[in-house]
């Protein structure tokens, strides 16, 4: 079973891995119905603990402005039409999990969410990714909660999975992904930080070398990891990481799109030859939520 939480025990790297397709095409889901119902993370509660209020038509406005931005940049965006009763439902990355295979093949793995009002929204990826011919599959129930992408990062163009534990997702179910797919490396990482309560609230990976991590969310051999997976790592500042940075998202090696308001991630990109593309998602950060957690990419 190739799963590893320190890089003493991980006796490759990626360029060892088999190499993997990026994702050619990006799954929204329409924010119709998107507000804030109840406090799943530290973000959604103002400072005297009332729900976060959120302005409907500037969420649809700035969701419009991210899809835009999509497709600006060459990729074909796919929308699942907004559900009465899914408020979250906007946020695609975490009913499924689209893992890239070696040879161009891709698989899907359902979600079970934490939190019972999110766990329909699994139908609906597993009905799309069916009329897609992705093959889609489910973690035993045994493993306990798994909350997909939202805790699972394909490794840019390598056959290496990056898997937050413990918060939203429990480690049987990274074993029990491991055990089905033995031939895949899977790095664990655990999170101590509640404000980053998703991997993909932490860690972005850019390409093969880079990424996008906030120290602060990561114990000392989280940060070990992180360095020994991209040894271009790019540490943000936690205030630029409260502002969701971290949440960035590259799918194409070259664009990333992310939350304005953080120069000096922008800054550092460009250094390293990246295309920074700031949108406004200010109405999603009122949910625990920015590009990431808005993007499936398939």
């Amino acid at each position: 079973m190739a799963l590893f939480t320190r890089p003493s025990d991980w006796p490759r790297r990626p360029s060892d891995c088999a190499p993997t397709d990026r994702p050619r095409n990006i799954l929204l889901a329409d924010p119709g119905f998107f507000q804030v119902e109840e406090a799943q993370n530290a973000h959604m509660t103002t400072g005297d603990g009332s729900l976060q209020q959120v302005d409907p038509a500037e969420a649809h406005r700035q969701w419009s402005a991210l899809k835009s931005a999509w497709e600006d940049v060459g990729f074909e965006v796919e929308v699942l039409p907004a559900v009465p009763g899914l408020a979250d439902l906007c946020f695609t990355a975490n009913p499924t999990l689209v893992i890239p295979l070696p040879g161009g093949e891709r698989e899907g793995w359902l979600a079970r969410m934490l939190w019972e009002s999110r766990r329909p929204e699994a139908a609906l990826h597993e009905a799309f990714f069916q009329e897609e011919g992705i093959p889609i599959h489910s973690i035993p129930e045994s493993a306990g909660f798994f909350e997909g992408g939202g805790d699972g990062l394909p490794h840019p163009g390598r056959h290496l999975l990056h898997c937050g534990a413990g918060n939203r997702t429990n480690p049987a179910a990274w074993e029990a992904l491991a055990e089905k797919r033995p031939d895949m490396d899977i790095l664990v990482y655990r999170q101590p930080n509640e404000n980053f309560y998703h991997l993909d609230t932490a860690l972005a990976p850019l390409d093969e070398e880079t990424a996008l991590y906030v120290p602060d969310a990561f114990d000392e051999e989280g940060r070990d990891l992180v360095h020994a997976a991209f040894p271009k790592a790019i540490p943000l500042k936690l205030e630029e990481a409260m502002n969701f940075a971290g949440n960035a998202c590259c799918h194409d090696g070259e664009h990333v799109i992310l939350q304005a308001g953080s120069p000096e991630a922008e800054s550092a990109l460009r250094e390293r030859g990246f295309v920074p593309i700031p949108v406004e998602t200010g109405e999603f950060l009122k949910s625990g939520g920015s590009v990431r957690c808005l993007v499936q990419g398939f």
